[in-house]
């Protein structure tokens, strides 16, 4: 039936008009509503959580078609180019909110950026110039492409809106994929997946979600309706990351929510004290994952629910970081390893194999994901990027209310949690584009004085003047 509707409008010249003419009368129209500031805000909001609900690729059309991994397909169909016609029209609808944006922040931000964090600045850059060494450069190309876009527009909701309100955007956007996923499959099973591509990724959003629920429910609650809300999702959340049988997901969300309920003690603590007990909590948490992946299977089949993508990760692993050896300063180029469908026996990836025959299509490992894709000095950019952030965030517990600080810190841990067994840190998805949005607010928070961010939340001036990064 469907394409039956897409046969009869494709080949009729009058319909395509009356829905082009339709089309540009709507776009006036939502333009100049959008010209309203308060309006313009609304719009560019809403923006803003379409962008999170998107960012893990889902499945469901159309909003499958509005991800930038959509321009790395060769055979793209039409409908497969929608990013193209979308993201501009978004621009123009939004036009005066970008051209306020780069009149008075661009240039600020980005020089934060730069400055504070030039291990993310020069690892963004990777994607696009590893066309010039990879295997499959037209594949890298384009791969390259999609990643810098999916990242500059990460980049303008971070510089654009603050902690609290990055908050409120991002808890929106995971919880609307698990609203979604519930209604569309409302019989739930074993291993459910819900409008994601696998079960991992749907419990990793979810996990996410549990814990910004939960820190909204101890911190940033206002009143008791607030706090019943955050309840309700945090546990909505919480019983989809159940649902999705993901061992390693229940593992991650047990400890995000330990670190939320210890960080009134951490920010009282000095920053050397509680910097080490991140990293101490974090080494801990890798420890207790590699321990369970690799000694505790039982425990995770009969108490944690089976998660079958943990098994023969650890035989890969070896050949993986092998074949990283053989090119150690360059790596494969973006997106440019795991192509045996397309070289065959000419990549290294061809001869990758679990003794039981599996053959993988991602390194499941953040790290050794990012050491073919760049090399090691692709590896050391976005490990100092991290360390980096670390120190921010751990600095900012003493700077700002938990409400806002405990955000990067739940984001730093479960990232490097999550890279443990899944490459997502080295995929354009939710993860990477959570990594752009901490990253570019915690080097712009940090260029400011603490008396400035106290400012920022209204302690000591009112809301219109909070930030000289927030004129409007």
């Amino acid at each position: 039936m469907a394409r039956l509707i897409k046969d009869i409008i494709l080949y009729n010249n009058f319909l395509l008009i009356l829905l082009g003419v339709s089309a540009l009368i709507i776009t006036l129209f939502i333009f100049q509503i959008a010209t309203k500031r308060n309006l313009g805000i609304t719009f560019e909001k809403w923006f803003a959580v379409l962008y999170i609900f998107i960012s893990p690729h889902v499945n469901i059309p159309p909003f499958n078609y509005l991800h930038f991994i959509n321009l790395t397909e060769a055979d793209a169909s039409t409908i497969g180019k929608l990013p193209f016609v979308f993201y501009p029209w978004i621009i123009f609808i939004l036009c005066g909110r970008f051209i306020n944006f780069f009149k008075h922040q661009f240039v600020e931000s980005l020089s934060f950026l730069v400055l504070r964090n030039p291990g993310f600045s020069l690892y963004s850059l990777l994607p696009v110039t590893s066309t010039l060494w990879s295997l499959v450069p037209d594949i890298t190309l384009k791969a390259g492409m999609a990643f810098t876009g999916f990242t500059i527009v990460g980049f303008y909701i971070a510089a654009r809106y603050e902690w609290h309100e990055l908050s409120g955007l991002v808890r929106w956007g995971y919880t609307s994929i698990g609203i979604v996923s519930f209604l569309r499959f409302p019989t739930v099973t074993r291993e459910f997946a819900g409008i994601t591509s696998h079960k991992n990724s749907l419990g990793s959003i979810m996990v996410v979600s549990t814990a910004l629920w939960y820190l909204h429910y101890c911190q940033g609650a206002k009143t008791q309706k607030e706090r019943w809300i955050a309840l309700l999702f945090m546990l909505f959340s919480f019983y989809l990351v159940r649902s999705t049988s993901s061992g390693g997901s229940l593992v991650n969300c047990l400890m995000l929510i330990l670190i939320v309920s210890s960080l009134s003690i951490l920010s009282k603590l000095k920053f050397q004290w509680a910097f080490t007990c991140i990293v101490g909590f974090m080494i801990f948490g890798i420890i207790s994952s590699v321990y369970i992946i690799d000694n505790l299977e039982s425990i995770v089949v009969g108490g944690l629910g089976k998660d079958l993508t943990l098994t023969g990760r650890t035989e890969f692993w070896p050949q993986l970081i092998a074949a990283a050896n053989q090119r150690p300063w360059f790596g494969y180029g973006f997106d440019g390893f795991f192509q045996q469908a397309l070289l065959g026996d000419k990549t290294p990836a061809y001869f990758v194999y679990t003794p039981n025959g599996f053959q993988p299509k991602t390194a499941h490992n953040g790290a050794i994901s990012i050491l073919l894709f760049f090399g090691y000095p692709g590896l050391i950019l976005i490990l100092t990027s991290l360390l980096t952030n670390l120190v921010f965030a751990v600095r900012e517990l003493s700077r700002r209310p938990l409400s806002e600080s405990g955000i990067p810190i739940i984001y730093l841990v479960f990232i490097i949690l999550n890279n443990l067994t899944e490459g997502s840190l080295g995929d354009i998805g939710d993860v990477w584009l959570a990594y752009v949005l901490i990253t570019v607010r915690l080097s712009i928070d940090s260029s400011k004085s603490p008396s400035s961010n106290r400012r920022s939340y209204g302690q000591d001036l009112p809301p219109r003047s909070a930030s000289r990064l927030n004129p409007d």
